[in-house]
Formats: structure tokens, C-alpha cells, sequence
């Protein structure tokens, strides 16, 4: 090869080398594009990222966030597209990239709020059912609802300063764990009441029952120490394996057992025939049943004979709740009626007639009695019947505190006897009873007591005759100070206002019924929840009672808002 063609070779391959690298370098720049767009992608990516691990660390439900994470996800899987020429195309990949993620980072934030929002609602609906829960516990007499109210201060508390969704969702948890106790609590209750009942069964047999008694005041301790759901399940639990060994042990004294058993249920036969109700069917039972026992000879023949008793007896008690919720209703309604017409207030102002006890008629808790009984009758549940019954006698309980303190001639401002009994059935009274407000709606009086010491009194004005306060065993559930009241009710209605500041408010029933203060009022006291005229200049909203709260002076309720803590006790009668 001549010296010519080898410098034309190495000519040759050297411009090939150099079109390489150059080609190198091109396709380099064209996958890069625009540096800054991709670090601008790179930067929102990272700030996503960094709201994602909030939103988790802070209890945002994972559910909530998984579209996010699944959007960011098929992102960050894509590709820059390739530019030989034109590296344009890439840049706005990374520009479109870094749009998107920032798109995903807002909807992160507002998936924060959302959430923080919606548990917070979820939390407080949480609450307001364990209030009504442990309302009805407390009006059933059961001490051990203290633990449980002291349980709902708590997450009262919790909710007061909860700030991210973990906090209301560990409110709404600890909330919801308190509820399944309180419903537990009956029906382990009434396990330990059969427990008891039989012990008493063998006793009147002439068993020795030491070593029951023993169990029963065991379990009794049990029942009242326990604080949760699954101490409830266990008790129960136990109470079963323990009825099921006694009344095997019992067959010894069936013989006792059954005559007791007739006689319990010919005595229910009576209470039933007494509300009313035919009672043909179970007189035919206990004819049979009572036959059948004298004909037994045998063990075999006496348990057959023990058990038949014992369904014909369950079979009664429905119908007896049934007819007990029914004649207990009549009578309260009667007693409301015959009172509120031999005890009037002639009204000077318009001329008109109205019952003393008007809040426990139709218009005020009468109406819940009712809806009760008819609630009960369209499930027909023994619970809900129960439940009716229970309501109903704290209503004749108050209705009769109201009655006796019309009579007492007392001074307003001193400890009424109707006062102590009712803080006494409620259990919210003594040394270690806290703060109690309990009003007298027949004299217009807020009483003021603190570890069952009276503090001091105060004339108000209740709801009048349309719209009357609820008497009941209530506990304050919201303070505000300020808020502003809005009305519930459209313009033109006769119970509308406008928008009205209030300086101090304390809700003690759920629906807004509150202890505040009103300001557009002259005159409190008696005669003030019924037409008259304000001296400080008669208007539509202070001519008559309030629509359902308790209004006070306004340095009366500057005096006390600040001594009322959440799950005060409150007694309205």
C-alpha cells in the first residue's frame, strides 16, 4: 500500500471518530433538555412527597390519599421523550411534569382539610351519642355511669384542643368504646340480677348458698369496676357459666323452685290484668302448669315441669313491659292534665289561661313520652319498651319535684328540698358531686351548687308556653364565649330572630338549648316565661319567654360561665 492511501485511510477514519462523538454529543443534549425544568420537576416531586408522609404522619385515612399515591405513581413511571434536533419537546415534558405534581401537592392539602373537617363532625356526632347513651344509663340509677361521664369530659377535652385527624379519630374510637360499654352495661345488669335471683330461689329452698353469695358479690365488684366493653363481655361471660352450674345444682330443689315459680307468675298474671290487658291465654297456662307440678314425681319430671314454667313466664314478660309502658304513659298524661288544670297562671297581659306545667305537656316532654311508647311499638322490642319506661318515670319523678316545690314556700335563693332529692336520684350529690345547676322552672330560678352546697341563685326566664325548656337530667356539652345565635326558623315566622350576639353560652341539650345571657331583657323571675311587659321597653323578643334556653342578666351568666366546666350536671324540673 502506498504511502497516499494509508494517509487517505487514516484521513478517512478520523473524520468517522469525530462525526461519532459529535453524534454522541447531540443525542446527549437532545434527552436533557431544559436543566431547569427538570430540577423544577425534581423540586415539586420532593414537596409532594413531603405533604404525602404529613398527610399519613397526621392520620389522613390511607384510603383517602391511595389516588394521589397512585396518580404520582403512573408519573413518576413515564419517560422524557427523545429530541434529536429539537430538545423543546423534552423541556416541556419536565415543565408538564413539575405542573402535575404541583396539581397533586394542592389536592394533598385539600384532602388534609377535608379529612381534618369531616372526622372533626364524625367526632362530635361520636359524643353527642354518648351523652344520650349515658343520659338514659343515669336515669336508670346506675352509680356506675360515673366512670363513664367522666370518660366523655375527657373527650370533650380531647376535642377542645384536637387538631389533626388522629386526634378525632382516636376521640371517635375511645367515644364509640364508651357507647358499647354503656349498652353492655344492661344486659350484664340484668345477668347478674338472674344470677342473684336464683341464689334467692335456693335460699328460700333451705340450700346453703354461701359460697354463691360469694360469686354474686364478686361479680358485683366486677360489674362495678369495670370501665370498657370487653369487661362487660367477660362478666357476662362468666355470669352464663355460673347460672348454668347453679341451675344444675338447683334440680335438688326444683320441687321449691316451681311452687315459687307459679306464684311469681300468678302475681304477674295480676300486674298484667291491672294495666289493662287480657290475661284469659295465661290463666289457662298456669291452670296447666300448676296441674303438671303436682303430678310430677320424678326429677326429669320436675325439670320439664320448671322449664315450661319458665317459658310461660318469659312469654308474659314482653307483654307485660308492653302494657306497663302503655299504662305508666296514660297515667303521666293524666297527672299532667289534672295538676296543670286545678293550677293555673291568668296571664294579665293577654288575658290568658295557661298551665303551671305546661313543659310536661304536649308542646314540652309530653311529646317525647309519646313518641317514645310509638317508637317502641313499631320495633317491638322489650328494650325499646324498657327504654319508654325508664324515660317516662324520671319524667313523673320531675313532674312530681315540680309539684311539691309549687308548695314549698321556701325563699328562692336557699336549698329547696325537691333541689337535693333530685341531685340525690341523679347521683350528683354530696361532697365529691362537683358542679350542679339545677332550675326551677315553676319559680324561674337557677340554683347554683358545688359539691352539694348551695353557691348561689339566680331569677332567669325559661321557655315559654310554645317553646318550653325540657325538663330533664341533661350535662353541659359546649361553651362559647363570644358566638352569635342564628335562627332556626325562616323570616316571618313567629319564632324568628335576627342574627343576635351573645357574650356567654353554655348548651346543656342537644337542638341548641342553652344558658345564656339576654341582653334585650329588663325583668326575670316569675311570670316572665308567660306574656308581659319588659320595663326596659316592651319589643316582639322580650315580651314573652325564651324560645327553649334559659335566659339570664347578663352579669349573672358573666358571674358564672366561668365556674361551669364541660359535663356540669344540669337538673331542670
Amino acid at each position: 500500500m502506498t504511502q497516499v492511501s494509508v494517509l487517505r485511510r487514516r484521513v478517512r477514519n478520523g473524520v468517522l471518530l469525530a462525526s461519532a462523538v459529535m453524534l454522541v454529543m447531540l443525542l446527549l443534549s437532545a434527552c436533557g433538555g431544559n436543566p431547569q425544568a427538570q430540577q423544577q420537576a425534581n423540586t415539586n416531586k420532593a414537596k409532594l412527597d413531603t405533604l404525602i408522609t404529613h398527610a399519613q404522619n397526621i392520620g389522613v385515612p390511607a384510603t383517602t390519599l391511595q389516588p394521589i399515591l397512585q396518580q404520582e405513581k403512573q408519573i413518576s413511571a413515564s419517560s422524557a421523550p427523545f429530541a434529536l434536533f429539537n430538545d423543546q419537546s423534552v423541556t416541556d415534558y419536565y415543565t408538564n411534569l413539575a405542573q402535575r405534581y404541583s396539581i397533586l401537592a394542592v389536592q394533598v392539602q385539600g384532602l388534609v382539610t377535608q379529612s381534618t373537617q369531616q372526622l372533626d363532625y364524625q367526632a362530635s356526632q361520636t359524643l353527642q351519642k354518648l351523652e344520650a347513651a349515658l343520659a338514659q344509663r343515669q336515669a336508670q340509677n346506675f352509680v356506675e355511669a360515673k366512670t363513664y361521664s367522666t370518660q366523655l369530659t375527657g373527650y370533650q377535652n380531647q376535642l377542645a384542643r384536637a387538631e389533626y385527624p388522629k386526634d378525632y379519630l382516636k376521640i371517635s374510637a375511645g367515644a364509640q368504646q364508651s357507647i358499647q360499654a354503656l349498652q353492655l352495661m344492661g344486659p350484664a345488669y340484668d345477668n347478674l340480677t338472674a344470677f342473684q335471683q336464683i341464689i334467692k330461689q335456693l335460699k328460700a329452698s333451705h340450700i346453703d348458698t354461701t359460697a354463691l353469695n360469694n360469686e354474686y358479690q364478686q361479680d358485683l365488684l366486677q360489674f362495678r369496676n369495670a370501665s370498657g366493653p370487653a369487661d362487660y363481655s367477660q362478666l357476662m361471660a362468666l355470669l352464663n357459666v355460673q347460672w348454668q352450674s347453679t341451675n344444675d345444682f338447683s334440680t335438688q330443689a326444683i320441687p321449691y323452685v316451681g311452687a315459687a315459680k307459679l306464684q311469681e307468675f300468678s302475681s304477674d298474671i295480676q300486674q298484667l290484668k291491672s294495666y289493662g290487658m287480657s290475661t284469659t291465654s295465661y290463666q289457662q297456662k298456669l291452670t296447666t302448669d300448676q296441674t303438671a307440678l303436682n303430678q310430677a314425681k320424678t326429677i326429669s319430671d320436675y325439670l320439664k315441669v320448671s322449664a315450661q314454667i319458665d317459658r310461660d313466664i318469659a312469654s308474659l314478660q314482653n307483654e307485660m313491659t308492653v302494657g306497663y309502658a302503655s299504662y305508666l304513659l296514660q297515667q303521666f298524661h293524666h297527672e299532667v292534665t289534672a295538676w296543670g288544670n286545678s293550677h293555673q297562671y291568668h296571664d294579665p297581659v293577654d288575658g290568658g289561661v295557661y298551665n303551671l306545667d305546661y313543659e310536661y305537656d304536649a308542646q314540652g316532654i309530653g311529646a317525647d313520652a309519646d313518641s317514645a311508647v310509638q317508637y317502641a311499638q313499631s320495633t317491638g322490642a322489650t328494650s325499646d319498651y324498657q327504654a319508654a319506661v325508664s324515660l317516662i318515670q324520671n319524667d313523673l319523678l320531675e313532674l312530681h319535684a315540680m309539684e311539691a316545690d309549687y308548695s314549698d314556700k321556701t325563699a328562692w335563693n336557699q336549698p329547696h328540698a325537691t333541689d337535693i332529692q333530685l341531685m340525690q336520684h341523679y347521683n350528683v350529690w354530696g361532697a365529691n358531686s362537683g358542679q350542679v345547676l339545677v332550675v326551677s322552672l315553676i319559680e324561674q330560678v337557677l340554683r347554683y351548687y358545688v359539691n352539694g352546697k348551695l353557691v348561689r341563685s339566680f331569677y332567669i326566664v325559661s321557655g315559654q308556653y310554645a317553646k318550653p325548656s325540657p325538663p330533664g337530667f341533661w350535662g353541659i356539652v359546649l361553651r362559647e364565649s363570644p358566638t352569635v345565635f342564628k335562627s332556626s326558623e325562616p323570616p316571618g315566622s313567629a319564632f324568628w330572630y335576627p342574627d343576635t350576639n351573645i357574650q356567654y353560652a353554655l348548651e346543656y341539650h342537644y337542638g341548641g338549648y342553652f344558658f345564656h345571657d339576654a341582653w334585650w331583657r329588663a325583668n326575670f323571675g316569675p311570670g316572665d316565661n308567660f306574656p308581659h311587659n319588659d320595663s326596659s321597653g316592651t319589643t316582639s323578643f322580650n315580651d314573652n319567654g325564651s324560645h327553649g334556653c334559659i335566659n339570664m342578666n347578663p352579669s349573672d351568666i358573666a358571674w358564672l360561665y366561668p365556674q361551669i366546666p364541660y359535663g356540669a350536671a344540669v337538673i331542670l324540673y
